[in-house]
C-alpha cells in the first residue's frame, strides 16, 4: 500500500486494503488497539486518565495499514470515507508509528492533512463509545485540568459545526456524514467537569452551545449543573439553578433531589436541605417511582448529611424508619452512621449499630471492620486489631489477603500515627500467618500510603518504610515498572521536600536497574514536577528524556510547560494569577 501511495495512486492503495479485508475475513486477528505499539508508547491523554489499555472489540487491523488506509482517502480529500474505515477498525495510532510512516513523503501540505485527519479520528473513537468520553472528561474535571478539557471540548464542537463536522450534537441528529453523535452524558460531564475546575465562562459557553444546537437539557443535565455547583460549595447558585429547571417544564427525579440536598448539606444549610427532602417525600406519596438503588442513594446522602451537621437524632430516626418500613436501609447506610461515631470514639452507638447490622441480615465489608478498627484505637483499646479480626469471625468472614490489605490501605490513608501502628501491626499479622502472606499489592499500597502522607512521626514513618522493604526482599518481590509508577506518584503528591526526593531517587532506581522507562513514566514524573513548580528537577529530566528520545504530543506540550515555567493554575489555587 505504501509503494502505491508514494506513487501516487491511492485507487491502488484503497483496492489492495479491499482485497486483505476479504482475505482476513473470519480469521481471529489482534483485538488490542496497542498491540503495535512498543511498550510505554501510549499517548499521554490516555496516560493521563488510565484508558491506555482499553481495547475494542471491533480492532483486528494492524495501526499501519489503517494509517495508509486514511492516507489514501487523505490524497482523495475525503474525510467521511476515512472516518468509516476508521470507525469499522477504532485503532490508535501511536505518534512515533505516524511520524515514521509520514516521514517517507515529502508533500508536507498532505502530511499536515493526514496528522489532522488522525487526531480528528482518535477523538471520534471517544465519541463513538460514550462512556470512554465521559471518563476522560471526568478524570480531566477531577484533575482540576482545565486547559486541556477546554481544549478537548473546543475539538468536538469543531467536529459538530467546524467547516467539515462530522459528529452530531445528540443521536437524533446522526446521519450519514455524522455517523457518531454525543450522548447526554457526556454534556453533562463536560458541565460539571466546567465547574469542578471553576469554569463559570465554559459551562456557560455549553449551555449555549446545546441550545444552539437544539439539544434540550433533561434532568441528566441538569442534575449534573447541580452537582457542579456542590463541587463549587454554592448553595445558591444550585437553588437557583433548581428553580430554572421547574419553570422549564423539567421534572426532578431522585437523582435531581439528591445533587440539591447535597449541595445545601455540605454548605451548612441543613434546614432548607431537609425541607427539599420533605418536597421529595411528597412526591413519593403522589406517585413518583424512583428505583431503589436511587431511592437508597438519595437516603444516604440525607442521613451522611445530618450526621455532618450534628443532627445525630435525626439521622437515627430515618434510619430507623428505613429498617421499619423501607427501602431497606444497606451496609453503606450503617457505614455512614459507623463512621460519623466512630470518629467520635463514641464506642456504645458503635456496639448498638453493629446489632442493628445483625438484626437486617446484613454482613459488614471491609469499611465497616476499618472504621471499627479506628474507633477502638480512638478509645485507646490496644487489642483493637485482634477485636476486629475477631468480630470478623463472628460474621463468618474469613480475612483473606485481599480483605487484610483493604484493611491496611483504610486504614493508612487516614493519615494518622494510630492508623499506621494498626496498618503495620495488621502487616505483621500477615506475614506470621502462612495462609495470607502479603503479596506485591499489599506492599505497594503501603509504600504509596507512606510516601503520600507527610507524617507526625516521620522517624517511625521511615521504620515502616524499611520493613516493608525488607519483607518484600525476603519473598523476593521485585518493584516493576508498574509500581515504581505508583510510587512515584505518591511521592510527587507529598508536599514535604521528602516527597521530591523519594521520587527522584525512585527514578534514579529505574535507570540502575534499566527498567523501561517510556512516555507514561515520564508524564507522571513531569506532571507532578510542573505541579510542584520543582523547575529545576524538571530541567534535569527533560534533558534526560531528550537525550533518549524523540518528543512529540502531550509530553512535547509539557517540556513547554517547564521551559516558559508555566505551573498548573488550577492546582496552585489563587496566587497563580497574580
Amino acid at each position: 500500500m505504501a509503494t502505491h501511495l508514494r506513487s501516487g495512486d491511492s485507487k491502488a492503495a484503497l483496492d489492495l486494503y479491499t482485497r486483505f479485508l476479504e482475505v482476513s475475513e473470519g480469521k481471529l486477528l489482534p483485538t488490542d488497539p496497542l498491540a503495535f505499539a512498543s511498550e510505554g508508547e501510549v499517548d499521554a491523554d490516555d496516560l493521563a486518565i488510565d484508558l491506555s489499555t482499553e481495547s475494542h472489540p471491533r480492532s483486528s487491523a494492524h495501526p499501519n495499514v489503517v494509517l495508509a488506509v486514511i492516507f489514501a482517502h487523505a490524497v482523495e480529500n475525503s474525510f467521511p470515507a476515512a472516518l468509516r474505515t476508521y470507525l469499522q477498525f477504532p485503532t490508535r495510532i501511536p505518534q512515533h508509528l505516524m511520524k515514521e510512516f509520514l516521514s517517507t513523503f515529502h508533500d508536507t501540505s498532505l502530511t499536515t492533512k493526514v496528522e489532522d485527519y488522525v487526531r480528528r479520528l482518535h477523538l471520534a473513537r471517544y465519541v463513538a463509545e460514550p462512556p470512554l468520553m465521559t471518563a476522560r472528561t471526568t478524570a480531566l474535571g477531577a484533575n482540576r485540568d482545565s486547559q486541556r478539557l477546554e481544549t478537548l471540548y473546543r475539538s468536538l464542537i469543531d467536529g459538530i459545526s467546524g467547516p467539515e463536522p462530522y459528529i452530531a450534537a445528540s443521536p437524533a441528529d446522526v446521519t450519514p456524514e455524522r455517523p457518531i453523535a454525543l450522548e447526554e452524558h457526556n454534556w453533562a460531564a463536560f458541565l460539571t467537569a466546567f465547574l469542578r475546575c471553576n469554569c463559570r465562562d465554559l459551562a456557560e459557553t455549553l449551555w449555549s452551545d446545546m441550545v444552539r444546537f437544539h439539544v434540550r437539557p433533561t434532568t441528566i443535565v441538569w442534575t449534573a449543573l447541580l452537582d457542579g455547583y456542590d463541587a463549587m460549595g454554592e448553595a445558591e447558585g444550585a437553588e437557583k439553578a433548581w428553580n430554572s429547571m421547574l419553570s422549564v417544564g423539567v421534572e426532578p427525579t431522585a437523582m435531581s433531589f439528591r445533587a440539591i440536598i447535597a449541595t445545601l448539606f455540605n454548605a451548612r444549610k441543613p434546614d432548607d436541605a431537609v425541607k427539599y427532602f420533605a418536597l421529595f417525600q411528597e412526591r413519593l406519596a403522589n406517585g413518583m417511582t424512583p428505583t431503589l438503588e436511587d431511592s437508597l442513594g438519595l437516603y444516604n446522602t440525607v442521613i451522611h448529611g445530618l450526621l455532618k451537621n450534628r443532627r445525630e437524632a435525626e439521622a437515627h430516626a430515618l434510619l430507623q424508619r428505613l429498617r421499619e418500613k423501607g427501602p431497606k436501609p444497606d451496609i453503606i447506610s450503617f457505614n455512614t452512621v459507623l463512621n460519623h461515631h466512630g470518629r467520635r470514639g463514641e464506642f456504645r452507638v458503635i456496639t448498638r449499630v453493629l446489632d442493628w447490622i445483625r438484626e437486617d441480615g446484613l454482613v459488614g465489608d471491609v469499611y465497616t471492620f476499618s472504621t471499627i478498627l479506628s474507633a477502638l484505637l480512638k478509645i485507646g483499646r490496644t487489642d483493637a486489631t485482634d477485636a476486629v479480626l475477631g468480630l470478623m469471625r463472628k460474621q463468618n468472614i474469613q480475612p483473606n489477603v485481599a480483605v487484610f490489605t483493604a484493611i491496611i490501605n483504610h486504614q493508612i490513608e487516614d493519615g494518622t500515627d494510630g492508623g499506621l501502628r494498626a496498618a503495620m501491626e495488621l502487616l505483621q499479622k500477615m506475614e506470621q500467618n502462612p495462609e495470607v502472606q502479603p503479596n506485591e499489592v499489599t506492599y505497594t499500597g503501603i509504600l504509596a500510603s507512606l510516601h503520600r502522607h507527610d507524617w507526625t512521626n516521620v522517624a517511625f514513618a521511615r521504620q515502616c518504610e524499611q520493613h516493608v522493604l525488607q519483607g518484600m526482599k525476603k519473598r523476593n518481590i521485585q518493584l516493576n515498572r508498574a509500581t515504581y509508577h505508583i510510587l512515584i506518584k505518591a511521592c510527587l503528591q507529598n508536599a514535604a521536600p521528602e516527597g521530591l526526593e523519594d521520587a527522584v531517587r525512585y527514578y534514579r532506581d529505574m535507570v540502575k536497574r534499566r527498567v523501561s522507562i517510556g512516555p507514561d513514566t515520564w508524564y507522571i514524573l513531569l506532571h507532578g514536577l510542573i505541579a510542584r513548580e520543582a523547575w529545576a528537577v524538571a530541567d534535569e529530566l527533560v534533558e534526560d528524556m531528550t537525550r533518549e528520545r524523540v518528543v512529540y504530543g502531550g509530553l512535547e506540550s509539557m517540556v513547554g510547560r517547564i521551559r516558559d515555567r508555566r505551573a498548573w493554575k488550577t492546582s496552585l489555587g489563587p496566587r497563580a494569577y497574580f
